[in-house]
C-alpha cells in the first residue's frame, strides 16, 4: 500500500497548493474523520478534525499565493508516507516570492485514510527572508498580522 498511499499524498499536496477551497475540499476527502494537523511541530498545536483542518488551511492561503510544490524525496512504509519538499509562494503583504524547506510525515489508518499530517520547517529561514523579527513571524503565524 505504501506507493497507493504516495500518490495520495502526492495529490493532497497538488489539491492543498492550489489554494482554492473547492480543490482543499476534494484534498479533505482522503483524511480521517478525526485527522491531526500538525502545521509546524513542536511549536504550535497539533489540530484536530477536517474542519479544523480546513479553517487553518484557508487562515494560511489569505497570506500566499502562487504556490509550488517541490518534492525533493519521498519515502514510505505501510503506515507512514515521509516527504521533503521545498514549498514556493508569494507572500501577499510582502509582494514577495519565497520558498520554504519542509519536512513532513502522513499517517494512514487500515482504511488508507490520513490520521496524521505534521510539517517541520523553520520559521526563522522564512523571517529572514521576508525581514521579520521573530516576533512579527510569530504574529504572522497565529494569523494576527505581521
Amino acid at each position: 500500500m505504501s506507493a497507493a498511499n504516495e500518490e495520495k499524498v502526492l495529490r493532497v499536496l497538488k489539491l492543498f497548493h492550489s489554494t482554492s477551497e473547492a480543490s482543499l475540499n476534494e484534498a479533505l476527502e482522503f483524511f480521517a474523520d478525526g485527522a491531526i494537523y500538525h502545521t509546524l511541530v513542536p511549536t504550535t498545536k497539533p489540530l484536530e478534525g477536517r474542519a479544523a483542518i480546513k479553517a487553518e488551511l484557508m487562515r494560511q492561503f489569505g497570506h500566499y499565493k502562487e504556490c509550488d510544490c517541490e518534492i525533493l524525496a519521498m519515502a514510505s512504509s505501510d503506515r507512514y508516507v515521509f516527504t521533503e519538499r521545498r514549498d514556493h509562494v508569494t507572500m501577499l503583504d510582502h509582494d514577495k516570492r519565497i520558498y520554504s524547506s519542509v519536512a513532513a510525515v502522513f499517517e494512514f489508518n487500515a482504511d488508507n485514510k490520513i490520521t496524521s499530517w505534521r510539517e517541520y520547517w523553520d520559521s526563522g529561514d522564512i523571517a529572514r527572508q521576508l525581514g521579520l523579527t521573530s516576533e512579527q513571524m510569530n504574529k504572522l503565524q497565529e494569523g494576527t498580522g505581521a
